[in-house]
């Protein structure tokens, strides 16, 4: 009888997912879990963005391209934030008309590049945040978004967010707009009840994630408005 560590007749690799390997893993598909210019700008996610302005290109052409935000847990469409958000605007995306663009400390992700490493494969804590290395991450996020929209404008008739209004993230996204000169409405719910918060959270501490808000139902209601109007 062969010992239980023995290989046998099984192959040693079937797959390795290489081919999901957005940029050069440097043979460790490491994981990223830390706050700072490291994790924010620095190897692997520098090469990410500067393979996506040279190497990419959106799918086809889009009524929109809707801003979002990242999750916790990856890959972020199969995330309970991502998973109510998508179930509410399902239609919308099944026929094409909008394009999910999730930015985060790691770039701008077009939505089908969620499941690539690095983005698989990170944990930025804003429990860890500084100030200043909350005007870093906006304005690096700024300066990204501004080359995104810039290169791939002629893809998208009009771009619209989906994002908490005290976040960094949107305050990236009104940097960027003003330098294109576009106009960019949030469409997220000002003010949310925050027993709505408290419901979303399940009773299990997700409501610790400030993202939450944007599934509540206020939130999400207006989230649909706004693309009913906007893509009428």
């Amino acid at each position: 009888m062969g010992h239980s560590g023995e290989r046998g007749e099984c192959s040693r690799v079937v797959w390795d997912g290489g081919e999901l390997d957005w940029v050069d893993s440097r043979g460790k598909r490491l994981y990223l879990r830390g706050v700072g210019y490291k994790y924010l700008a620095e190897w692997p996610f520098n090469e990410g963005y500067e393979k996506l302005m040279s190497s990419y290109t959106p799918k086809r052409r889009y009524k929109l391209g809707l801003i979002m935000p990242c999750s916790y847990g990856k890959p972020y469409s199969q995330s309970y934030i991502h998973y109510i958000i998508r179930s509410r605007i399902a239609d919308y995306i099944r026929n094409g008309l909008v394009h999910e663009i999730i930015v985060t400390n790691a770039g701008v992700i077009p939505r089908e590049l969620d499941e690539y490493w690095p983005y698989t494969a990170y944990d930025w804590n804003p429990a860890y945040e500084t100030p200043e290395i909350k005007e870093c991450y906006t304005r690096v996020l700024a300066e990204r978004l501004t080359g995104y929209l810039s290169k791939f404008r002629e893809y998208y008739e009009g771009f619209a967010a989906y994002l908490r209004w005290d976040s960094d993230s949107w305050r990236a996204v009104v940097i960027a707009s003003r330098r294109i000169g576009i106009d960019i409405p949030n469409l997220a719910a000002k003010r949310v009840d925050k027993s709505e918060v408290e419901k979303m959270g399940l009773g299990l501490g997700y409501d610790e994630d400030p993202d939450i808000v944007l599934i509540t139902d206020s939130s999400l209601n207006s989230l649909r408005k706004g693309l009913d109007n906007l893509l009428a």
